[in-house]
């Protein structure tokens, strides 16, 4: 009965002891210097992803008027990013637009 009370306490004592996260403040993501506006009332939901396959992760993210997506080509390097003006992603000449909802 020892080792089984034990064994379920262990678990209970790491999580009681583990330390609260600190996160740092958040930072406006730039391109060209200039922090990204995705539009009114909207909350950006940025991917990190090499999108053109030159080895440095790129920025895509909605634009909340109109539904486009966003792609901003990373100029700079992976630990030291930077962004370029954007172009919206496309299919067959078309801008993709989703809608909201």
């Amino acid at each position: 009965m020892t080792t089984r009370l034990s064994i379920l306490l262990a678990p209970l004592a790491a999580v009681a002891t583990a330390t609260t996260p600190v996160f740092d403040a958040p930072v406006a993501i730039e391109a060209c210097g200039v922090p990204i506006n995705v539009g009114n009332g909207g909350n950006a939901s940025p991917f990190i992803v090499d999108w053109n396959g030159d080895g440095k992760q790129d920025l895509l993210h909605g634009q909340f008027n109109g539904g486009k997506v966003r792609f901003y080509d990373n100029i700079g390097e992976n630990f030291a990013p930077e962004f370029g003006y954007f172009q919206y992603l496309q299919a067959d000449g078309s801008d993709i637009s989703l809608s909201s909802g």
